[in-house]
């Protein structure tokens, strides 16, 4: 009996040891890796570079004459915009669908002219400097795109404005001189494609191209007190514009 209950005992004893020893060298449990979520709203900036397609069509000198120029010039319109974004994103599965809302400030310039003797004087000249500038951009635009983990590459499309804004300074040796500036807010369709790289959970990066079809002309007002300037039906206008620029967004919720 005293050896069958010592040899339980050991049996026992070599058995929780093993228990205990299989117990030591278990793995602990890894909790997943989170997957980054473009789902949220942000807000921040942008700078980038553009051109646009701006023209003109007009009669220069003596309107009661009909014009003695005729100036008609395709602008191409170049520089710098910088500005502000913020929208919202919601993911499902690989799919990230937006609505983003945008402002910038531009400066995309462009300018003519011309200097023209007179025939029976080459002494006595007339000029002319016309100057078109691109001041303004906005847009609200859907967004769609496709996401692995960090990275989202998107296209967009939607409404823009652009303010356009076109000026003149002629000279003529007998009447003297005439200057006149005018403006108008063209809206139209923007499309384009981008890509967001999320540096971090809140700090977003962003790089897209942006194409504006935002056409409209402005008819430019005689100058009927000096009888200098552009003829009635004269007029000046904006095509499009393309815009490539970087930014960051700030992601908060």
């Amino acid at each position: 009996m005293k050896k069958f209950l010592l040899t339980s005992i050991a049996v026992i004893g070599i058995s929780g040891a093993a228990s205990a020893a299989d117990l030591l060298v278990k793995a602990p449990i890894v909790a997943p890796i989170p997957v980054f979520s473009w789902t949220g709203c942000y807000i921040g900036g942008n700078v980038g570079y553009g051109k646009g397609q701006t023209s003109q069509n007009v009669s220069f000198d003596d309107i009661q004459n009909g014009g003695e120029f005729h100036p008609a010039t395709n602008f191409n319109n170049k520089g710098g915009a910088y500005g502000l974004q913020g929208g919202c994103n919601y993911q499902w599965g690989m799919f990230v669908a937006g609505l983003e809302g945008d402002y910038s400030w531009a400066n995309l310039t462009a300018h003519s002219g011309f200097i023209a003797p007179e025939n029976f004087d080459p002494t006595l000249i007339d000029s002319a400097a016309f100057n078109s500038k691109i001041s303004s951009l906005a847009s609200i635009r859907g967004r769609f795109g496709i996401a692995a983990d960090r990275f989202l590459v998107y296209t967009t499309m939607g409404w823009a404005w652009a303010k356009f804004k076109y000026s003149y300074v002629f000279n003529d040796w007998s009447d003297g001189s005439s200057v006149s500036s005018f403006s108008t807010t063209a809206d139209g369709v923007v499309l384009g494609a981008g890509v967001n790289y999320a540096l971090t959970n809140w700090l977003i990066l962003r790089a897209e191209y942006l194409h504006y079809a935002v056409a409209k002309d402005i008819a430019l007002t005689p100058n009927l007190v000096q009888n200098l300037g552009p003829n009635f039906g004269d007029r000046a206008g904006i095509t499009n514009v393309d815009v490539i620029r970087v930014g960051a967004d700030w992601k908060f919720w």
